[in-house]
């Protein structure tokens, strides 16, 4: 491996250690227990809801979701951990090829940076309770960071330019988020009227999406 994949690999797995180490200093108490353990075995179970990226060894999951519901809901510490949890889970979920020990710590260091940063500049920029427009930041911030790490490092493992494993890897993706942020603000928005339980029943609309977006991808990859 390359010198400068080496420096890049270990340096967004150092980072994303200081983010989670950094919040676990200055952050500790959780909100809502129950609320909590909820969203985490739901996104944990998420994870398992594994879509494989055409031509490519890496895979997307339905655990994005709950992630965008964390940055609504909960605080940057829970959503962090939250990610990082789901982000294990669907990296040892029954994978095609049993991933090294630095490919897991780069894709959990990947969700904890992606989370990280999308979580202070949603909330920076959208002040009170506009649900919607904090939504669109976040998933949009939460995309670009997330995909533009890992195509960064496919660009780099691959041999190829950046711009084309990100546009064609990833770019049609981009549905697959906005459908989440619109499925996690209904859930935000009826957590916030009628509790969190009932709006849970909400999550099969995302299975839905999943299974269009799974059938969708394998009959591209046979392409």
């Amino acid at each position: 491996m390359p010198i400068g994949t080496k420096l890049y690999i270990n340096s967004i797995i150092v980072a994303g250690l200081c983010v989670l180490a950094g919040c676990l200093l200055f952050e500790r108490q959780l909100t809502d227990p129950g609320r909590y353990l909820g969203y985490l075995l739901l996104a944990c179970l998420a994870s398992t809801l594994k879509i494989k990226l055409p031509k490519l060894t890496g895979t997307m999951s339905l655990n994005f979701l709950f992630i965008l519901i964390g940055i609504a809901e909960l605080t940057i510490l829970e959503t962090i951990m939250l990610g990082c949890v789901a982000a294990l889970i669907q990296s040892l979920w029954k994978p095609r090829k049993r991933p090294a020990a630095v490919q897991v710590l780069f894709n959990i260091s990947t969700v904890a940076v992606g989370v990280a940063v999308s979580y202070s500049v949603s909330h920076a920029l959208v002040q009170g309770t506009n649900l919607l427009v904090l939504l669109v930041v976040a998933v949009c911030a939460y995309f670009v960071l997330n995909t533009g790490l890992i195509s960064l490092v496919l660009s780099l493992t691959g041999g190829k330019s950046f711009s084309d494993v990100w546009r064609q890897c990833y770019l049609w993706s981009f549905p697959y988020y906005l459908a989440g942020a619109v499925i996690a603000g209904a859930i935000v928005f009826s957590n916030r009227t009628v509790g969190w339980k009932p709006a849970l029943l909400m999550l099969p609309m995302m299975y839905l999406v999943y299974s269009y977006y799974r059938l969708y991808l394998l009959e591209l990859d046979d392409l």
